[in-house]
């Protein structure tokens, strides 16, 4: 017994050391890391009077109240004082701020968005290898990351961000420049490999004409089009909402339908929801050249499947 005291005591003494001389180390002087710092000097004394599990549990209360988020090293400690200490799992979680349960490790692997943008050419862009060939040893670059889990509230992929460490021609190394939400396995820092078609943002200050910001302003469709799977057979263009500056987007004025839709279905406002036109393009395209029509035209699509103006 003695000697499994003198074990849980130095797991915890072990964290506290880590917390004191790496963790804050990264860290400026603020009000907050300073109470951190009193929690270890009172921490430090309650294990003196083996009162382990309650030092651990209040510094690490702190922690992450203050989002101070442990590194592959601290969470090694940290599921050692779970361990011999027997306290609750969930603070190897808690302390790494990471919504993994469920993960399936060793799942992951990086979307080709090369794939994924020619696929929806419309609500994905992928930069182009023109503005990529850019990227030099420092810059930053975003991948997805996909992965499986038993968890049916995580999303299937998590976009992150990696410092770019070496370029061979096509190939990239990185380390990862973010703490994970869902991958439990990774670790901000880790060394990823990584190529073109992963890529999907950077940090060069370089852009260039792309259909999703094209098509990224909104029009009106209903339920029968977006979520039934409906033909779109009538188009029409009024007057759009007015300019909202706090939206990032504005209503085009198209409305989209599939032609059978009854005035009662018309006016109750949760059959028709705001999409981009990106995501309406992506279903069906056939009308994309009658985008740049004015307010006041429609469009019925005749029995050939080509859409006719309506001049009645």
């Amino acid at each position: 017994m003695i000697f499994n005291n003198r074990k849980r005591k130095q797991a915890v003494i072990d964290f506290f050391e880590y917390v004191e001389s790496e963790l804050l180390t990264n860290e400026e002087d603020s009000e907050v890391i300073n109470g951190i710092k009193k929690q270890l000097k009172s921490g430090f004394e309650l294990i003196e009077n083996n009162e382990w599990g309650i030092a651990f549990e209040n510094l690490s209360s702190e922690l992450v109240e203050h989002y101070i988020i442990v590194d592959r090293k601290g969470n090694d400690l940290v599921k050692k004082v779970i361990k011999l200490c027997k306290l609750n799992k969930k603070w190897e979680f808690d302390l790494r701020r990471i919504n993994s349960l469920g993960y399936k490790m060793g799942s992951w692997k990086l979307t080709d968005s090369e794939k994924l943008a020619k696929e929806n050419k419309y609500t994905f862009y992928k930069p182009s290898i023109e503005i990529l060939k850019n990227l030099k040893v420092g810059n930053i670059v975003k991948l997805t990351f996909e992965f499986e889990s038993s968890n049916s509230e995580h999303p299937g992929a998590e976009r992150m961000w990696l410092e770019i460490t070496e370029i061979n021609e096509d190939k990239f190394k990185g380390t990862l420049d973010n703490h994970p939400f869902y991958l439990h396995e990774l670790y901000a820092g880790d060394k990823i490999e990584f190529e073109y078609k992963h890529i999907i943002d950077h940090d060069l200050e370089l852009s260039e004409p792309n259909l999703v910001d094209k098509y990224y302003d909104r029009c009106f469709a209903t339920n029968k089009v977006l979520y039934e799977n409906a033909p779109i057979n009538y188009i029409y263009r009024e007057e759009p909402m007015e300019k909202d500056e706090e939206r990032d987007y504005i209503d085009t004025g198209w409305r989209i339908l599939s032609g059978d839709e009854s005035d009662e279905y018309m006016e109750d406002s949760e059959n028709i929801s705001l999409v981009s036109i990106g995501s309406i393009l992506s279903r069906d395209d056939s009308f994309i050249d009658l985008l740049e029509s004015e307010i006041g035209t429609s469009f019925e699509r005749n029995e050939n499947g080509i859409f006719e103006e309506i001049t009645e």
